[in-house]
């Protein structure tokens, strides 16, 4: 077991492959031990050991300053396992969501109303400006029609007025649709 003095750490902060790769080879396996008791996964515990040496080269010119380079080490690897449990875990969670999420509504009930949504968005746009306006503050941001007529500087009646015949409007497009 190499003992690792500072004249080493010195030598890999600036720059000698030969340490760094002698310190590599002595600590490797047993991080790799230490990362496998957390995980039980020699390949994902090798990744994480090698993403934590990589690291190290990476920024070995601020290792100098590092008190324990062997407690380094561990202390990274432990980080490293510690947060790939957590984002495997968040994973894990978002995947069972999903999959609840399936079994709850059918696949082709899903399209059925990403397909409905489509078209009565597609019917929207194609209102007259003013209804579009009318409809969208009313029906989509739930507004009053007191407030929608002061918003756009017209008169209750004439926001009821839009808003009937955008109603009106959408009715006819998406029957038009259904039946085809």
């Amino acid at each position: 077991m190499l003992n690792i003095k500072q004249e080493h750490i010195t030598k890999i902060s600036q720059g000698d492959e030969r340490v760094f790769k002698e310190i590599f080879e002595d600590f490797y396996p047993k991080l790799v031990g230490v990362a496998m008791k957390y995980i039980n996964n020699m390949m994902v515990s090798e990744d994480i050991v090698a993403e934590v040496f990589t690291k190290v080269w990476e920024k070995r010119a601020q290792i100098t300053e590092i008190g324990s380079f062997e407690s380094y080490l561990y202390t990274s690897v432990r980080n490293a396992v510690f947060n790939h449990v957590r984002n495997t875990k968040r994973k894990e969670d978002h995947h069972e969501k999903i999959l609840s999420n399936l079994s709850e509504q059918t696949f082709e009930e899903t399209v059925v109303e990403e397909n409905v949504h489509h078209r009565l968005y597609k019917a929207i746009e194609n209102l007259p400006e003013q209804g579009r306006k009318v409809f969208e503050l009313s029906v989509i941001n739930n507004w009053k029609e007191k407030e929608i007529a002061e918003d756009l500087n017209i008169s209750v009646n004439t926001v009821k007025t839009h808003k009937k015949r955008a109603l009106k409007s959408l009715r006819d497009q998406l029957g038009r649709w259904e039946d085809s």
